[in-house]
């Protein structure tokens, strides 16, 4: 694999790798724990990559909404304070 430079913002990269691994993590073990109840593989496969799905997708939305929260969006002029 190839080392890139990311433009991304880092707490950004950092949910989306840990995002990734714990998503694989989640699907394996829920497609493990399926075939301990007797599913069929294909079953625990589905289930599997379920799970895998919407934790990856769970990740991308906290990595987004972690941004979000932290950085100001560049378009929006600066606060004016009342006194």
């Amino acid at each position: 694999m190839v080392d890139t430079q990311s433009t991304a913002h880092p707490l950004s990269v950092a949910c989306l790798a840990t995002g990734a691994r714990l998503a694989v993590a989640g699907g394996a073990a829920c497609a493990l724990l399926s075939l301990f109840f007797d599913a069929p593989v294909w079953v625990a496969s589905l289930r599997g990559a379920a799970v895998w799905f919407a934790l990856r997708w769970l990740a991308r939305l906290t990595a987004k909404s972690a941004v979000a929260t932290l950085d100001p969006a560049p378009d929006d002029p600066p606060q004016a304070s009342v006194k």
